[in-house]
């Protein structure tokens, strides 16, 4: 009997996704629950893992196809009658759950994948987990695990991935060059680990050029930037905002900070005044119906945090940022930024921002004109907290100041809108102790 693994929906209005990367081949065993292939859905790249056991028969879609919601992946060739749970299965599927694994509950522990293989030893594992490996070419029969029942955990991964870097790193790199060379990879690609398997040498009238076709990831992010600038009449405040309190501040809240926290940084702070920001400008946080011309304020704040990573900028969001304290937003945020980096955040925590921020402090730069995220109505964009000559009763002195670009839809807000936000934002940069006035 054949099992068929359907596309299932793995995102809010999701109609279609790309195929990424296979995980398997033809012919091949697999264990209920293994991870078959990776899709690519909005901006996040999803690891589907089967429904049922059995030996994969023909796979129908190459990468780099799209499939539509409800197409048949692939079936699995099973030895027993399939349930009615099994051949719905691939409807139900949810990836979200191996992300879990990293702050197991004990009352919700972790998925864990078992393998049992000739001649070699039981492995324990989560199917993100077994992803690390492959991705750094670890064997993960190799790998001694030290988590609950001896399952590998991700750190184990990463030791021996180092361990191994050490010993054959001139080796692995004169190969993957030698590759480079040989299938027309520019080498500082193969280098960073990013050589696209579809790019393709060609000469032209100003001699050897790479052409590549965007990944999915950035297809996503030019199909909505190209929308938001043609329908959206963006306009920009810039602003610089005095910050001596927010220095000071940050500096005495790291000194009483509880031991073990996660450092504290700017960004977390400001997120939190950008949200007290927005409750006493709601305006600022609201989404607007394009077909229906209509303004959507929102109770809750939900701040998109825009992130560099290798995929591209990703948009991470922390819901509730206006009922959290200023450590659970630096936890979440650390968190959310790294599966963004390693390309593991989910279409869940890419959703339902009511207001993005730029951060481009880590990076440098004094002024911006950021691109509105739709359907929101504005963005924020925030530059490096410097040092600066200002004047104080009339003479020159050290202070520090903080830059920002407010980019703003001109149909929902006006210029007054803006300069009045952002001043209030630095009622709070200039003093952060307004913040505790506020509590509610």
């Amino acid at each position: 009997m054949g099992v068929e693994f359907r596309l299932p929906d793995v995102g809010e209005g999701m109609t279609e996704a790309e195929v990424v990367r296979w995980l398997v081949k033809e012919g091949e065993k697999v264990a209920a629950d293994q991870p078959v292939v990776e899709v690519q859905t909005d901006k996040a790249v999803v690891e589907l893992p089967t429904p049922a056991p059995g030996k994969v028969g023909r796979i129908p879609w190459k990468e780099g196809d799209t499939v539509a919601v409800g197409e048949v992946l692939l079936v699995i060739e099973t030895d027993h009658e399939p349930t009615h749970g099994e051949t719905a299965a691939a409807s139900d599927v949810t990836p979200a759950r191996e992300e879990r694994e990293e702050f197991p509950s004990l009352l919700d522990p972790p998925p864990v994948e078992e393998e049992t293989l000739p001649h070699r030893q039981r492995v324990l594992a989560a199917p993100s987990t077994r992803r690390l490996a492959r991705d750094l070419g670890v064997e993960i029969q190799q790998v001694s695990g030290t988590g609950p029942g001896g399952r590998v955990t991700k750190e184990d991964v990463r030791k021996v991935a180092a361990s191994l870097a050490e010993s054959q790193g001139v080796i692995r790199f004169a190969d993957r060059v030698a590759r480079a060379v040989t299938e027309g990879f520019p080498v500082d690609a193969v280098g960073m680990g990013v050589a696209s398997e579809r790019m393709t040498v060609k000469e032209s009238e100003n001699g050897t050029m790479n052409e590549e076709p965007l990944s999915p990831t950035r297809r996503v992010i030019a199909d909505r930037l190209l929308f938001s600038v043609t329908r959206k009449p963006h306009a920009t405040h810039f602003d610089e905002l005095e910050a001596e309190g927010l220095v000071a501040w940050r500096y005495r809240f790291k000194g009483e900070t509880r031991s073990g926290a996660s450092r504290v940084g700017y960004l977390p702070i400001l997120l939190k005044a950008i949200a007290a920001s927005l409750k006493r400008h709601p305006l600022l946080n609201a989404h607007f119906d394009e077909e229906k011309m209509m303004i959507r304020r929102f109770s809750s704040i939900h701040l998109g945090v825009a992130t560099d990573t290798p995929q591209g900028l990703l948009v991470p969001v922390i819901r509730d940022v206006d009922r959290k304290s200023i450590l659970q937003i630096a936890d979440e945020l650390r968190e959310l930024t790294e599966a963004a980096r390693q390309g593991r955040l989910m279409p869940d925590q890419m959703k339902g921002s009511t207001f993005t921020v730029s951060n481009a402090g880590a990076l440098g730069g004094h002024f911006a004109t950021p691109i509105i995220n739709p359907p929101e109505v504005a963005i924020l964009a925030l530059h490096p907290v410097e040092q600066r000559p200002v004047v104080r009763d009339g003479e020159l002195a050290p202070g520090w100041r903080i830059n920002v670009s407010l980019s703003f839809d001109h149909r929902v807000l006006d210029g007054a809108d803006a300069i009045r936000f952002t001043q209030t934002l630095g009622s709070y940069t200039a003093d952060p102790g307004r913040l505790v006035l506020e509590l509610t």
